[in-house]
């Protein structure tokens, strides 16, 4: 059986460069970093878990692209560049093959989002992936949840509900087509999110839903929101596979998306309509922020659709 150092020197200390920020990576008990002056750190982490965030005896490639799509979702989030991360890895064995795809995957991802391997940990058990990425931000520029206010507009980036019919294709064993590829390999929207530093009132990453990752910026803010459902963009490839009610349903409360939900003031609407033309990702006004603290969705004449659906929980 091989040893958990030489595991970690054979597949991953090799993809591990010694980036602009990464004072020491892999191989001592902690990472060095360093940022430029003027700017602060942006840290989050997320664990994802066989048959609960991918299903069981997934593609080595798909569990290192969904990994890292998630947590840097969260990094566009906050507006923030990706700096470097850390990876936890448990194995239920070691496996050669799995590992192989599994480290050129990443390396590839490390190569595509800029980003560099600063250091880790591998264990024993079931399968899953845990990664902590550190991001920067110009100080005081990082986009919060909390700051949404009453007349601002509603945004989301992109098409929603397509990770949601993907799943339901990839559990069919269908990987090969594109709302599967839109589970199987997120699009985390980083430049997007850096594009909105200053415009932006309030952000967050659609990982749980619509519905439900909007109700948090809502509690946080203090604010209710009102949806236009038929605001909603549907891609062509998802109202192709199922009834436009069971797509629209898709697009509010499926989670896996990873694309981005902000408010802006309306006064804004030509600044983001800039961020969309630079970017070449469809930003689309789909509400309203309102006083109040609930979140609705109405019809194209304003009558309140009925909530039988809840977003994602992990409990």
């Amino acid at each position: 059986m091989e040893h958990e150092f030489s595991i970690i020197e054979q597949y991953f200390k090799s993809i591990a460069t010694q980036d602009e920020g990464v004072e020491l990576g892999p191989g001592d008990d902690c990472a060095i970093l360093s940022f430029p002056a003027g700017y602060e750190a942006c840290l989050s982490t997320d664990t994802l878990v066989e048959s609960v965030h991918f299903p069981q005896h997934c593609p080595p490639h798909v569990v290192a692209a969904r990994a890292m799509g998630a947590n840097l979702s969260d990094l566009a989030a906050m507006g923030a560049e990706p700096h470097s991360f850390l990876l936890s890895l448990t194995l239920p064995s070691v496996d050669e093959q799995w590992l192989r795809e599994f480290s050129e995957a990443l390396r590839q991802l490390i190569q595509r989002y800029r980003i560099s391997l600063a250091g880790g940990n591998l264990s024993r058990g079931s399968l899953s992936v845990s990664m902590t990425v550190i991001g920067q931000v110009p100080v005081n520029s990082a986009v919060r949840r909390s700051g949404a206010k009453v007349g601002d507009d509603i945004y989301v980036s992109g098409t929603l509900g397509d990770a949601g019919r993907g799943l339901e294709l990839v559990k069919q064993g269908n990987y090969e087509n594109y709302l599967a590829g839109r589970y199987c390999e997120p699009s985390p929207r980083l430049s997007t999110g850096m594009g909105l530093r200053g415009i932006a009132s309030s952000m967050i990453d659609l990982s749980d839903g619509l519905f439900g990752d909007l109700n948090h910026v809502c509690l946080a803010s203090g604010r209710g929101a009102v949806i236009e459902a038929s605001r909603l963009p549907i891609s062509d490839e998802l109202r192709a596979s199922t009834s436009l009610a069971s797509a629209v349903r898709m697009a509010l409360f499926a989670g896996d998306d990873y694309e981005l939900c902000f408010t802006a003031a309306p006064a804004m609407r030509s600044e983001v309509k800039v961020v969309e033309s630079e970017t070449g990702v469809p930003l689309t006004r789909i509400g309203e922020i309102r006083d109040g603290s609930e979140v609705v969705t109405v019809d194209v004449n304003g009558v309140p659709l009925p909530q039988d659906d809840t977003s994602y929980q992990h409990f």
